[in-house]
């Protein structure tokens, strides 16, 4: 059976203890990210879904999981991503999906990429306005300078 990476994007960090209790408890090896928010865990499965169902089933009681996703992106360009629900939202989804005349996934898969673009373009636009801030009171040259002073 081939092997997947899925990438588990969890709701607070965990500590070491918890993570090894999970790992034992579900029986997989667990790869914590620097920061703790996030877990690599490679799943022998046929699929990616049948991956992915099998991380909910073994890690969702021992860990804070937000969001299970796949590790790299398909030929398409996109990663596999589980989103747990509540069965009230995962109705609207629907409802919403159909007045589209889309399936949830297509449908919520959009609605994420629109609100990725509307945050690009809110954080573009609050660097232009504090840029133009500094453009009245500093010489582009001396906002360049202190900007390279920091990153090194």
């Amino acid at each position: 059976m081939p092997l997947h990476a899925i990438e588990i994007i969890l709701t607070r960090t965990v500590c070491r203890l918890e993570l090894r209790a999970a790992e034992r408890k579900g029986g997989l090896s667990l790869a914590p990210s620097g920061d703790s928010k996030s877990i690599a865990v490679l799943v022998s499965a046929n699929d990616e879904h049948q991956a992915v169902r099998k991380v909910w089933k073994r890690l969702e009681e021992s860990l804070p999981i937000d969001v299970l996703c796949s590790l790299f992106p398909g030929p398409d360009g996109k990663r596999f991503m589980s989103i747990p629900m509540s069965r009230e939202t995962a109705g609207r989804l629907r409802t919403q999906a159909a007045a589209a005349r889309q399936s949830p996934e297509m449908y919520l898969s959009e609605t994420i990429l629109e609100a990725l673009a509307r945050d690009r373009s809110k954080r573009e636009s609050r660097l232009d306005c504090r840029l133009d801030s500094l453009m009245r009171d500093f010489t582009a040259e001396e906002i360049t300078g202190a900007a390279a002073r920091r990153i090194v």
